[in-house]
């Protein structure tokens, strides 16, 4: 019987076959027909997700006997910075959510990591309660970036520039990152 570990194991190496068979195909410039008869010649199936793990060895060493470049896996996340741990840990995909809402780098969660939870990276933090500070800390700047956007919403509604808005209230320098001042202002002028 598998454990679990070792059946996404299984299925991750089969989907990362089927990938290199995908572009191998590509490669090697085969369109449907030519590419399920070669299939059929090395395995006697039509269709890559039929194949076994041996049967995948088999139609990708013929590929590459043919042309098809091997690509070396990329290491690179999608964004730099990227948890390797991203998939296993839920906490993580709802900081990478939050991050892409704000079109935020890794960067700044590491920061917060580090800054909270005295933690240089937020792939390493390992207590629930420290995942959460950080997602609780995602949410108020976004709450922040929201509030800030629909009061200069209101300005541009209004004809009024922030430089205008600062004179007027004698707002302190950094006013845009409170909360409580957002707050006031938007429901002053609404």
């Amino acid at each position: 019987m598998n454990t679990p570990a070792k059946g996404r194991t299984e299925k991750d190496q089969r989907t990362r076959e089927l990938a290199a068979i995908h572009a191998a195909r590509r490669d090697l410039a085969l369109d449907d027909e030519s590419y399920r008869d070669l299939l059929w010649s090395i395995t006697g199936q039509r269709s890559a997700a039929d194949l076994n793990a041996r049967q995948r060895r088999a139609v990708l060493d013929q590929m590459r006997r043919l042309g098809a470049k091997q690509r070396p896996r990329k290491r690179v996340a999608q964004h730099p910075g990227r948890p390797h741990n991203l998939d296993s840990v839920a906490q993580l995909q709802k900081i990478e959510a939050q991050l892409a809402d704000m079109r935020l780098p890794w960067s700044y969660a590491d920061a917060i990591a580090r800054q909270q939870c005295g933690i240089e990276r937020v792939a390493w933090l390992k207590e629930p309660q420290h995942l959460q500070a950080v997602i609780a800390a995602l949410h108020v700047e976004q709450k922040k970036r929201g509030m800030l956007a629909q009061l200069r919403e209101i300005l541009a509604r209004d004809g009024i520039t922030e430089q205008q808005l600062t004179e007027k209230f004698k707002l302190k320098e950094g006013w845009q990152r409170r909360r409580v001042t957002l707050n006031r202002l938007i429901n002053l002028l609404m």
